[in-house]
């Protein structure tokens, strides 16, 4: 956490993970449904009494300020994103690495993945009436300097430009562990945070530097 960019590798690992957990799920034909290239995040509007809040952070995620579900309770997770989406999850297998095969599901905008025992989200879009966010209150349209200034650092910086294409944010050590990354010191893990043209395009939870996959 001393040095801003020692999430460079975790973070190419982390981001390398989410695209081969969602890209294998089936997906619609609809060849509208994908975003062009040059579309941008729309930003997260302000939530309303009648939103459901979903946020999400190191420890688990909670609906509507409720309690926290660890991302240990795969089923309790599935049950509450159900009931926070108004409407069951479309469920299809998701090949992982080393030829594994784990439990996809898909709302709007969100996707969830069990692996074994724990469940991680990549979280792309807030649905209808659902707005997803971090304890820091940073979500989808969030602004580089937003995140930045809610306590996020600099994680990988895909095409070398110079300026991370990943941030992290809600860093903290997990006892017990070893950093890859910096070797010697403990092992951290964080709230993934994809930007694209200085705007929050995608947030993934299970961010780590101690982890080989």
């Amino acid at each position: 956490m001393r040095n801003r960019s020692r999430l460079a590798l975790a973070s190419a690992a982390a981001a390398l993970l989410g695209f081969s957990l969602t890209a294998c799920a089936p997906g619609s034909t609809d060849s509208t449904a994908a975003p062009s290239p040059s579309s941008s995040p729309v930003a997260s509007p302000s939530a309303t009494p009648a939103d459901r809040v979903v946020e999400i952070s190191v420890d688990g995620l909670s609906i509507d300020d409720g309690p926290v579900l660890a991302y240990d309770d795969p089923d309790g997770a599935v049950a509450a994103l159900t009931d926070a989406f108004g409407a069951a999850p479309t469920e299809a297998p998701v090949e992982g690495p080393y030829g594994s095969v784990y439990a996809g599901y898909d709302w709007q905008g969100t996707k969830a993945t069990v692996r074994e025992t724990r469940i991680d989200l990549v979280v792309s879009a807030d649905a209808p009436g659902v707005i997803v966010r971090t304890p820091e209150g940073i979500g989808i349209g969030s602004t580089r300097a937003e995140a930045m200034a809610a306590g996020a650092v600099d994680g990988w910086d895909e095409d070398g430009d110079g300026i991370a294409d990943y941030l992290s944010i809600g860093v903290r050590e997990v006892p017990g562990t070893s950093s890859l990354v910096n070797p010697g010191e403990v092992g951290v893990e964080y709230i993934d945070l994809k930007v694209t043209g200085d705007v929050v395009s995608r947030l993934s939870t299970g961010g780590n530097d101690f982890s080989d996959i």
